[in-house]
């Protein structure tokens, strides 16, 4: 992942959570919104998930499966930038958090 990729920019994000496209599928919440370049940020909540390694596992894994499934994203035309969350209080099993990151994937338009 290339730092042209993350999501740091305070406006954008309080924009996407204002006027972005809200897709959630039990246990991510996304929003995505146009952007100038293709963008992205994930996020596991201190509260839900207290232990840093496993918050920075899910975040690994999240991010592995958005970088090798960015194909789904290939068919729109305009970049976008995007936000998951992850929603659960506990870890989930790698497929169950791949076919529902991979649902929010093809949902987006």
């Amino acid at each position: 992942m290339n730092k042209k990729h993350t999501l740091k920019d305070r406006e954008t994000i309080s924009r996407l959570f204002q006027k972005g496209t809200k897709i959630t599928v039990d246990p991510v919440l996304s929003f995505s919104l146009n952007n100038k370049n293709e963008t992205v940020l994930f996020s596991v909540s201190k509260k839900n998930i207290p232990r840093a390694v496993d918050r920075n596992k899910i975040k690994r894994q999240m991010r592995a499966i958005f970088f090798n499934n960015r194909r789904l994203l290939n068919n729109i035309q305009t970049p976008k930038a995007m936000v998951f969350i992850y929603l659960e209080k506990s870890i989930i099993d790698y497929s169950k958090l791949l076919s529902c990151m991979t649902t929010i994937l093809k949902k987006t338009k």
